[in-house]
Protein backbone atom coordinates (compact mmCIF):
# COMPACT_ATOMS: atom_id res chain seq x y z
CA UNK A 1 0.00 0.00 0.00
CA UNK A 2 0.96 3.84 -1.07
CA UNK A 3 0.10 6.74 0.65
CA UNK A 4 -2.33 8.66 -2.38
CA UNK A 5 -0.27 11.74 -4.02
CA UNK A 6 -3.01 14.25 -2.44
CA UNK A 7 -2.04 13.36 0.71
CA UNK A 8 1.68 13.15 0.65
CA UNK A 9 2.25 16.76 1.47
CA UNK A 10 0.81 15.66 5.23
CA UNK A 11 3.13 12.48 5.33
CA UNK A 12 6.15 14.64 4.78
CA UNK A 13 4.93 16.93 7.38
CA UNK A 14 5.05 14.35 9.68
CA UNK A 15 8.14 12.84 9.02
CA UNK A 16 9.51 16.29 9.41
CA UNK A 17 8.17 16.68 12.59
CA UNK A 18 9.44 12.79 14.05
CA UNK A 19 12.81 13.34 12.43
CA UNK A 20 15.57 12.92 14.98
CA UNK A 21 12.86 11.76 17.48
CA UNK A 22 14.06 8.69 19.08
CA UNK A 23 11.60 6.54 18.14
CA UNK A 24 12.58 2.75 17.16
CA UNK A 25 12.54 2.68 12.80
CA UNK A 26 10.78 -0.42 12.80
CA UNK A 27 7.82 1.39 15.59
CA UNK A 28 7.77 4.28 13.03
CA UNK A 29 7.55 2.29 10.19
CA UNK A 30 4.52 0.42 11.92
CA UNK A 31 2.89 3.66 13.22
CA UNK A 32 2.95 5.42 9.68
CA UNK A 33 1.26 1.70 8.09
CA UNK A 34 -1.33 2.07 10.51
CA UNK A 35 -1.82 5.90 9.70
CA UNK A 36 -1.97 4.68 6.07
CA UNK A 37 -4.21 1.93 6.76
CA UNK A 38 -6.54 3.97 8.86
CA UNK A 39 -6.79 6.70 5.59
CA UNK A 40 -7.45 4.06 3.34
CA UNK A 41 -10.17 3.16 5.34
CA UNK A 42 -11.85 6.56 6.02
CA UNK A 43 -11.34 7.53 1.86
CA UNK A 44 -10.86 11.05 2.69
CA UNK A 45 -7.91 13.21 3.17
CA UNK A 46 -5.50 13.06 5.95
CA UNK A 47 -5.74 16.47 7.07
CA UNK A 48 -9.46 15.85 7.43
CA UNK A 49 -8.90 12.51 8.82
CA UNK A 50 -6.03 12.85 11.13
CA UNK A 51 -5.68 16.85 11.86
CA UNK A 52 -2.34 18.71 12.05
CA UNK A 53 0.71 16.52 10.98
CA UNK A 54 2.75 18.77 13.49
CA UNK A 55 0.71 18.17 16.28
CA UNK A 56 0.32 14.39 15.35
CA UNK A 57 4.00 14.22 15.15
CA UNK A 58 4.19 15.58 18.42
CA UNK A 59 1.87 13.28 20.29
CA UNK A 60 3.62 10.46 18.73
CA UNK A 61 7.33 11.51 19.53
CA UNK A 62 5.60 11.75 23.42
CA UNK A 63 4.09 8.45 23.10
CA UNK A 64 6.59 6.20 20.53
CA UNK A 65 10.16 7.65 21.64
CA UNK A 66 12.28 5.72 23.80
CA UNK A 67 14.99 5.82 26.28
CA UNK A 68 16.52 2.48 24.44
CA UNK A 69 16.64 4.37 21.32
CA UNK A 70 17.98 7.04 22.45
CA UNK A 71 20.74 5.18 23.45
CA UNK A 72 21.31 3.22 20.16
CA UNK A 73 21.82 6.51 18.64
CA UNK A 74 23.80 8.32 21.13
CA UNK A 75 27.59 8.92 21.59
CA UNK A 76 27.19 6.01 23.20
CA UNK A 77 25.48 3.76 21.00
CA UNK A 78 28.66 2.82 19.26
CA UNK A 79 31.01 3.32 16.37
CA UNK A 80 28.43 4.96 13.61
CA UNK A 81 26.96 8.29 15.76
CA UNK A 82 30.50 8.76 16.86
CA UNK A 83 32.03 8.82 13.63
CA UNK A 84 29.47 10.78 12.10
CA UNK A 85 29.95 13.60 14.91
CA UNK A 86 33.47 13.49 14.33
CA UNK A 87 32.49 13.70 10.41
CA UNK A 88 30.61 16.51 10.84
CA UNK A 89 33.08 18.24 12.93
CA UNK A 90 35.56 17.51 10.17
CA UNK A 91 33.00 19.50 7.29
CA UNK A 92 32.17 22.04 9.35
CA UNK A 93 36.16 23.17 9.94
CA UNK A 94 36.60 22.61 6.40
CA UNK A 95 33.82 24.95 5.28
CA UNK A 96 35.18 27.88 7.71
CA UNK A 97 38.98 27.45 6.44
CA UNK A 98 37.92 27.51 2.79
CA UNK A 99 35.56 30.39 3.70
CA UNK A 100 38.67 32.02 5.80
CA UNK A 101 40.66 31.72 2.75
CA UNK A 102 38.12 32.99 0.35
CA UNK A 103 37.67 35.98 2.23
CA UNK A 104 41.64 36.86 3.18
CA UNK A 105 43.10 35.59 0.57
CA UNK A 106 40.75 35.17 -3.04
CA UNK A 107 40.92 32.64 -4.96
CA UNK A 108 44.59 31.16 -4.14
CA UNK A 109 46.88 30.91 -1.29
CA UNK A 110 50.06 29.56 -0.21
CA UNK A 111 50.23 26.17 1.65
CA UNK A 112 52.62 26.35 3.99
CA UNK A 113 53.72 23.49 6.57
CA UNK A 114 52.75 25.51 9.73
CA UNK A 115 49.02 25.98 9.09
CA UNK A 116 48.87 22.51 8.10
CA UNK A 117 50.51 21.37 10.98
CA UNK A 118 48.13 23.58 13.48
CA UNK A 119 44.94 22.79 11.67
CA UNK A 120 46.19 18.77 12.16
CA UNK A 121 46.50 19.81 15.96
CA UNK A 122 43.42 21.30 16.30
CA UNK A 123 41.73 18.49 14.40
CA UNK A 124 43.66 15.82 16.71
CA UNK A 125 42.35 17.38 19.70
CA UNK A 126 38.39 17.85 18.43
CA UNK A 127 38.22 13.96 17.45
CA UNK A 128 39.74 13.20 20.67
CA UNK A 129 37.74 15.24 22.54
CA UNK A 130 34.33 13.55 20.41
CA UNK A 131 35.87 9.77 21.65
CA UNK A 132 36.85 10.40 24.73
CA UNK A 133 33.06 12.06 25.20
CA UNK A 134 31.58 8.71 23.61
CA UNK A 135 33.21 6.70 25.81
CA UNK A 136 32.49 8.26 28.44
CA UNK A 137 28.75 8.47 28.14
CA UNK A 138 29.63 4.30 27.28
CA UNK A 139 30.48 4.21 30.58
CA UNK A 140 34.19 3.39 29.56
CA UNK A 141 36.18 5.67 31.83
CA UNK A 142 40.13 3.85 30.97
CA UNK A 143 39.41 4.30 27.14
CA UNK A 144 38.04 7.92 27.31
CA UNK A 145 41.57 8.79 29.35
CA UNK A 146 43.41 7.34 26.15
CA UNK A 147 41.79 9.38 23.88
CA UNK A 148 42.41 12.59 25.87
CA UNK A 149 45.87 11.37 26.17
CA UNK A 150 46.64 10.58 22.75
CA UNK A 151 45.02 13.41 21.05
CA UNK A 152 47.20 15.47 23.45
CA UNK A 153 50.37 13.77 22.30
CA UNK A 154 49.27 14.37 18.48
CA UNK A 155 48.24 18.06 19.10
CA UNK A 156 51.70 18.90 20.85
CA UNK A 157 53.60 16.88 18.36
CA UNK A 158 51.80 18.78 15.33
CA UNK A 159 52.33 21.87 16.85
CA UNK A 160 56.15 20.90 17.45
CA UNK A 161 57.02 20.39 14.63
CA UNK A 162 54.78 23.68 13.19
CA UNK A 163 57.24 26.01 15.28
CA UNK A 164 60.65 23.94 14.07
CA UNK A 165 59.04 23.92 10.17
CA UNK A 166 58.14 27.84 10.72
CA UNK A 167 56.47 29.03 7.59
CA UNK A 168 57.75 26.73 4.99
CA UNK A 169 55.39 26.87 1.68
CA UNK A 170 54.67 23.29 0.57
CA UNK A 171 52.32 24.45 -2.44
CA UNK A 172 52.43 28.08 -3.83
CA UNK A 173 49.54 30.17 -5.31
CA UNK A 174 47.22 26.45 -5.10
CA UNK A 175 43.61 27.54 -6.35
CA UNK A 176 40.92 27.43 -3.89
CA UNK A 177 38.85 25.36 -6.52
CA UNK A 178 41.02 22.68 -6.02
CA UNK A 179 42.25 23.29 -2.39
CA UNK A 180 38.43 23.30 -1.10
CA UNK A 181 37.69 19.30 -2.20
CA UNK A 182 41.09 18.26 -0.57
CA UNK A 183 39.93 19.89 2.73
CA UNK A 184 36.64 18.52 2.60
CA UNK A 185 37.49 14.68 1.59
CA UNK A 186 38.20 13.57 4.87
CA UNK A 187 35.10 14.01 6.91
CA UNK A 188 33.09 13.44 3.78
CA UNK A 189 34.63 10.01 3.19
CA UNK A 190 34.06 9.73 6.97
CA UNK A 191 30.77 10.27 6.71
CA UNK A 192 30.65 7.20 3.85
CA UNK A 193 31.68 4.94 6.19
CA UNK A 194 29.69 5.93 8.72
CA UNK A 195 26.94 5.01 6.84
CA UNK A 196 28.05 2.20 6.11
CA UNK A 197 28.12 0.92 8.96
CA UNK A 198 25.30 -1.48 10.25
CA UNK A 199 22.58 0.14 12.56
CA UNK A 200 24.08 -0.42 16.11
CA UNK A 201 22.74 -2.67 18.41
CA UNK A 202 22.29 -2.63 22.52
CA UNK A 203 24.39 -5.21 24.27
CA UNK A 204 22.44 -7.43 26.12
CA UNK A 205 25.14 -10.28 27.46
CA UNK A 206 26.26 -8.63 31.06
CA UNK A 207 27.22 -9.89 34.02
CA UNK A 208 26.45 -8.03 36.90
CA UNK A 209 30.16 -7.07 37.93
CA UNK A 210 30.41 -5.39 34.55
CA UNK A 211 26.62 -3.79 34.32
CA UNK A 212 27.13 -2.10 37.63
CA UNK A 213 30.65 -0.74 36.66
CA UNK A 214 28.82 0.56 33.32
CA UNK A 215 26.22 1.95 35.33
CA UNK A 216 28.26 3.67 38.07
CA UNK A 217 30.25 5.29 35.42
CA UNK A 218 27.50 6.48 32.77
CA UNK A 219 25.74 8.59 35.90
CA UNK A 220 28.63 10.46 36.64
CA UNK A 221 29.04 11.16 32.86
CA UNK A 222 25.36 12.35 33.03
CA UNK A 223 26.78 14.80 36.27
CA UNK A 224 24.73 12.94 38.64
CA UNK A 225 25.73 13.91 42.29
CA UNK A 226 28.38 11.45 43.92
CA UNK A 227 26.15 11.06 46.83
CA UNK A 228 23.56 10.09 44.27
CA UNK A 229 25.17 7.99 42.53
CA UNK A 230 26.61 5.50 45.28
CA UNK A 231 22.31 5.40 46.72
CA UNK A 232 21.61 4.21 42.87
CA UNK A 233 24.33 1.75 42.64
CA UNK A 234 23.62 0.71 46.38
CA UNK A 235 19.77 0.20 45.45
CA UNK A 236 20.28 -1.40 42.49
CA UNK A 237 22.71 -4.20 44.52
CA UNK A 238 20.00 -4.86 47.45
CA UNK A 239 17.41 -5.04 45.12
CA UNK A 240 19.84 -8.17 42.96
CA UNK A 241 20.55 -9.35 46.63
CA UNK A 242 16.85 -9.58 47.62
CA UNK A 243 14.96 -11.36 44.24
CA UNK A 244 18.11 -12.84 43.26
CA UNK A 245 17.96 -11.73 39.39
CA UNK A 246 20.67 -10.36 36.84
CA UNK A 247 20.73 -7.17 36.54
CA UNK A 248 19.94 -6.89 32.92
CA UNK A 249 17.11 -8.83 33.13
CA UNK A 250 15.60 -6.42 36.14
CA UNK A 251 17.11 -3.59 34.72
CA UNK A 252 17.72 -3.50 31.27
CA UNK A 253 20.80 -1.79 29.67
CA UNK A 254 23.07 0.38 32.42
CA UNK A 255 23.10 3.21 30.02
CA UNK A 256 19.22 3.62 29.46
CA UNK A 257 18.74 3.52 33.23
CA UNK A 258 21.45 6.05 34.07
CA UNK A 259 19.81 8.32 31.41
CA UNK A 260 16.38 8.18 33.02
CA UNK A 261 17.59 8.59 36.36
CA UNK A 262 19.93 11.49 35.56
CA UNK A 263 16.94 13.20 33.56
CA UNK A 264 14.66 12.88 36.66
CA UNK A 265 17.92 14.22 38.76
CA UNK A 266 17.81 18.16 39.49
CA UNK A 267 21.21 19.00 40.39
CA UNK A 268 22.13 17.07 37.22
CA UNK A 269 19.74 18.86 35.14
CA UNK A 270 21.39 22.01 36.24
CA UNK A 271 25.06 21.22 35.56
CA UNK A 272 24.09 19.70 32.03
CA UNK A 273 22.69 22.87 31.17
CA UNK A 274 24.90 25.29 32.46
CA UNK A 275 28.12 23.05 30.10
CA UNK A 276 25.71 23.46 27.50
CA UNK A 277 25.80 27.03 28.27
CA UNK A 278 29.26 27.55 28.70
CA UNK A 279 29.91 25.63 25.69
CA UNK A 280 27.31 27.20 23.22
CA UNK A 281 27.55 30.94 24.85
CA UNK A 282 30.83 31.68 26.65
CA UNK A 283 33.46 30.03 23.74
CA UNK A 284 31.79 32.29 20.79
CA UNK A 285 31.94 34.74 23.10
CA UNK A 286 35.38 34.40 23.90
CA UNK A 287 36.43 33.93 20.24
CA UNK A 288 34.58 36.94 19.40
CA UNK A 289 36.31 39.13 21.98
CA UNK A 290 39.86 37.62 20.69
CA UNK A 291 39.19 38.51 16.90
CA UNK A 292 37.98 41.98 18.22
CA UNK A 293 41.26 42.37 20.33
CA UNK A 294 43.20 40.93 17.71
CA UNK A 295 41.26 42.82 14.76
CA UNK A 296 43.58 40.18 12.24
CA UNK A 297 40.65 39.86 10.01
CA UNK A 298 40.57 43.60 8.72
CA UNK A 299 37.73 44.63 7.06
CA UNK A 300 35.61 40.99 8.61
CA UNK A 301 36.49 41.87 12.19
CA UNK A 302 33.29 43.70 13.25
CA UNK A 303 30.99 41.12 10.81
CA UNK A 304 32.96 38.39 12.18
CA UNK A 305 32.27 39.34 15.45
CA UNK A 306 28.77 40.45 15.12
CA UNK A 307 28.31 36.74 13.74
CA UNK A 308 30.12 35.32 17.10
CA UNK A 309 28.28 37.44 18.98
CA UNK A 310 24.69 36.03 17.18
CA UNK A 311 25.72 32.59 17.38
CA UNK A 312 26.37 32.92 20.88
CA UNK A 313 22.55 34.62 21.62
CA UNK A 314 20.83 31.93 19.77
CA UNK A 315 22.60 29.46 21.57
CA UNK A 316 21.05 31.03 24.72
CA UNK A 317 17.67 31.25 23.47
CA UNK A 318 17.51 28.11 22.61
CA UNK A 319 19.04 26.88 25.41
CA UNK A 320 16.72 28.94 28.19
CA UNK A 321 13.59 26.92 27.61
CA UNK A 322 15.36 23.75 29.79
CA UNK A 323 16.96 26.27 31.92
CA UNK A 324 17.01 24.48 35.25
CA UNK A 325 15.38 26.66 37.65
CA UNK A 326 12.15 26.80 35.43
CA UNK A 327 11.18 23.01 35.92
CA UNK A 328 9.58 20.94 38.80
Amino acid sequence: MTWPDRDRPWLDRYRAGVAGAQIPPDVLAQRECDLLAALLEAGEPAADVFGDPAEVAAEDVAELATDDEAVRRSEGGGARPVLQEIAGSLIGFALVAVLAVAVRHGGAVDVDAASVLVAAAVLAGLTAWRVARACRAAGRSAPAAGAVVAGAALAVAALTAASALGERVLVHDAPLLALAPVMLAPGVALLAVARSLPEPRLRDDWDDDQWLRRFRVALRARLVPRDSVRGHVMEVQETLRAQGVSAADEYGHPLVLARRLAAADRTARARRWWLTVAGGVAVPLAVAAQTLVLGKWEWMTVPLTLLLVGGAVVALAMSWGSRPWARA
